[in-house]
This record gives structure tokens, sequence and C-alpha cells, in this order.
């Protein structure tokens, strides 16, 4: 992997799975590493700190994705912490349900759809500045 000191990274859903997996990675290349997390403060708190045990810069930030307002308020939060410059966007976010088709309610679909859709479209749509500011 090419080096990535200097540049930022935003990883959604990064507490565990491939998302813990991108952030470790991007961290061990060099990239300062934001991880987002829903609901795995503990899990999203391991990454950081294997991430700083290494030697690298990260922070763990909290966000329910799956709200109207939830993609704005990350990008404000993200803002805070790395200023006006994001280079990378792992947009990983998502929710899961173990239930068939039959025991799935209006409500799961639209809180899954919310998660792993809509949370995408709008987290683009906040952060295309300051990717493309980044890209300049």
């Amino acid at each position: 992997m090419p080096t990535l000191t200097g540049k930022t990274a935003l990883v959604t859903g990064a507490s565990r799975g491939m998302g813990g997996a991108s952030a470790l990675a991007l961290a061990a290349a060099g990239a300062q590493v934001l991880v987002h997390y829903g609901g795995g403060a503990k899990e999203a708190g391991a990454v950081v700190a294997e991430i700083r045990n290494g030697g690298g810069r990260a922070d763990a930030i909290a966000m329910d994705l799956a709200t109207a307002d939830g993609a704005g308020k990350l990008a404000r939060q993200a803002r805070s912490i790395i200023g006006d410059r994001l280079d990378i966007l792992v947009a990983n976010a998502g929710i899961s349900k173990a239930a068939t088709i039959e025991e799935m309610t209006v409500q799961d679909f639209d809180k899954l759809f919310a998660s792993m859709c809509a949370h995408r479209i709008s987290w683009c749509s906040c952060c295309f500045l300051y990717l493309a500011t980044a890209a300049a």
C-alpha cells in the first residue's frame, strides 16, 4: 500500500469487521483515522487503542447514521477533529437483523434501508466538499 502519511480518513462502521480492518490498514499506511461507530463504543475504543499503540493517530466518533440528520452531524464532528480536509471516506456502516422475511416489519426494513443505503447518499453529499478540497 502506498504511504498515506499526511492524509485523513473516516471509516464508518469501524468498530469491528471490515470497517475495523479498513481503519487498521489505513492507519498502518500512515493515515490519521476517524473510527466511527453507532453502538459499539468498547469495540471502537479497542480499534483506536490498537492504532495508537502502533504509533498511529486515531479518534473514535459516535453517531447513529440511520437518523435523518446523522450524516450531517457526523460530518460536523469529523470536521471539528480533522479540520477542512478529508482525503478518504470508507462508507462501511450498516446494520442487519437476523430474521425471516415473514418476521421483518416495515419499521425494520425502513431502519435497514436508512442505515445501508440512504445514509451513504447523505454522507457523500455532506463530505463532497471536504473530499474535493483534499483533491485540490
